[in-house]
Formats: structure tokens, C-alpha cells, sequence
């Protein structure tokens, strides 16, 4: 049970570190350039600026380090991580004379996976953080397929309608339905986890769907 706690909680914070690196990394780039153009006296941060001491010890570079602070260690989470993984397929290929591609791994930043050797009709099930792997043939999995959830909003679309004879208008509105939560299915031949599930973005999913293709029907 401790393992599985152990799992989960790595997955959730590889989850949460893949946003996180992106806004803070962006925050970041923003911030740099805000502080290089008020010492090239550009911009509104030069207005409570009187010297290049005063801003450097701004509000301003306090957010900044901040910033640089959780870019660096969520990207250093997640470079290990990978370090990790790759480090299971090589050794996963030494033990079983196999080869699996470490540059492909259904799942990551998850800390289960699954990686394939298109040579041998190979997959693995692996587990970064218990150091474990389970091999099957090709025909453990059954077939795969691309989900994701529609949600339905009201949202304005630009035009207008007059309501009464002096001529108010107020906007219209339109009904939309954008897709979300996208995730790659699968379907095993394992009777106690028939269906496996990995959330990702849809550029993600349908490539993934294609390289599944590739894979077993190439």
C-alpha cells in the first residue's frame, strides 16, 4: 500500500510540475524583460527607480528570483524523473536482451509507463519509483483509442440584438462546445485492469494514436 501512496504521489507532482515549469519559466522571461528595459531607462519600472542599486533590490527582482526559483526546481524534478525512466528501459533492454525505445514512453512524466519494442512485439509496464517492470507480448493489448470530455458554454459571438423601439441592444450569445481533457485508452487483456488511461494534451493524444498504429499495424 505504501508503494502505491508513493506512486501516486510522484504522479501527482509530475503533473503539477509540467504547468508549473511553463508559468514560472514564462513569469520569469517577462520579468527579465521588464528589468532590462527599465535599466536601459524604458517602461514604467524606470519611474521608481533612481539607480541600478534601487533596482536590483526591487519588488520587481524579488519576483523574479522567485520565479527562476520554481522553474529550476521543477525542472530539475522532472529532468530526473526522465533520468529515472530511461535509466529503467536500459536497464529493462540489458536484463532481457530486448529493445525498447527510451525516447518514447506512453505515460511520462507519470511515473508508470509503458514503452514498446516494435522489434520483438514487446511492451513493458513499468514503475519508476519501485524500480519494476512487466513484460507482455503485443497481443496483451487489445486496441486503443483517443478520449476526451465536451463541455458546453454560452459565450458571445460578436454581434447584437435591439430589445425595444429606442433602440437598445444588448449581445448575443451563442451555445459552444469545446473539447477538454483528452487522454489516450487502452484496452488489456488484464481482467483486473481492462482499460488504462493516460491524460494528455490532444497534439499528444493523436500522435500517440498514430505511433500505436505505426507500431503494431506498421
Amino acid at each position: 500500500m505504501a508503494s502505491v501512496w508513493k506512486t501516486a504521489g510522484v504522479g501527482a507532482a509530475a503533473g503539477l510540475a509540467v504547468p508549473v515549469a511553463g508559468l514560472s519559466g514564462l513569469a520569469a522571461a517577462g520579468l527579465t524583460l521588464i528589468l532590462v528595459l527599465a535599466m536601459v531607462g524604458v517602461g514604467p519600472a524606470r519611474l521608481s527607480q533612481t539607480s541600478l542599486w534601487g533596482l536590483l533590490t526591487s519588488e520587481l527582482m524579488l519576483y523574479l528570483l522567485i520565479s527562476l526559483a520554481i522553474f529550476t526546481l521543477s525542472f530539475r524534478f522532472l529532468a530526473r524523473l526522465q533520468a529515472r525512466c530511461q535509466a529503467l528501459v536500459g536497464k529493462l533492454n540489458a536484463q532481457q536482451g530486448l529493445s525498447f525505445d527510451a525516447e518514447h514512453l506512453l505515460g511520462y512524466p507519470a511515473p508508470a509507463f509503458l514503452v514498446f519494442d516494435s522489434r520483438n512485439r514487446k511492451l513493458a509496464a513499468c514503475d519508476v519509483v519501485n524500480d519494476a517492470y512487466k513484460l507482455h507480448d503485443f497481443s496483451w493489448l487489445l486496441g486503443w483509442q483517443m478520449t476526451w470530455r465536451e463541455v458546453e458554454s454560452m459565450e458571445m459571438n460578436g454581434g447584437s440584438r435591439q430589445v425595444n423601439r429606442t433602440g437598445m441592444s444588448v449581445p448575443t450569445f451563442e451555445r459552444t462546445v469545446r473539447a477538454k481533457d483528452f487522454a489516450i485508452e487502452l484496452q488489456t487483456a488484464d481482467p483486473q485492469r481492462p482499460v488504462l488511461s493516460f491524460p494528455m494534451s490532444r497534439r499528444a493524444a493523436e500522435t500517440w494514436c498514430a505511433r500505436l498504429n505505426a507500431l503494431f499495424n506498421g
